[in-house]
């Protein structure tokens, strides 16, 4: 099946999104502070990108639009609501970063076991995605 150019834009976006916030964890972790213009920028993407696409691809499967197994259809439910609770705890934790930063404590650093649960998470739904990407349309 040929996949159609916003599924190939948000598959590579969501890997520069990725290491935008991996950028940004590290970033305030090591001290060097937090970098909100960066924050801004990739949180109003996410929100205005990739969260607008799977909610047209949620529409469509559960419009029948397009024919998907039913385990797919489970995945796909699975990934999106993982991804919505990724967007949601980054930008909690962003916050709770950069109001930190202007108290100069780093906000990741100080939790390590929030922050690396947190990271997982971020992977384990970019993994997901890309992982549902291949399948559907490389596959």
């Amino acid at each position: 099946m040929h996949a159609p150019a916003f599924s190939i834009f948000s598959a590579v976006s969501e890997l520069f999104v990725t290491a935008a916030v991996l950028y940004l964890v590290r970033r305030n972790w090591t001290g060097r502070g937090f970098s909100l213009p960066l924050f801004i920028a990739v949180a109003l993407f996410e929100a205005c990108v990739n969260v607008a696409y799977m909610a047209n691809r949620a529409s469509s499967a559960a419009a029948g639009r397009e024919p998907i197994a039913a385990g797919m259809k489970i995945f796909y439910a699975l990934h999106g609501m993982l991804s919505l609770l990724a967007f949601l705890w980054f930008v909690v934790l962003a916050v709770f970063a950069w109001q930190e930063q202007r108290a100069g404590r780093s906000f990741f650093r100080a939790r390590p076991v929030l922050t690396w649960a947190f990271v997982i998470v971020w992977l384990v739904s970019v993994l997901s995605g890309e992982t549902l990407f291949a399948l559907r349309y490389l596959l």
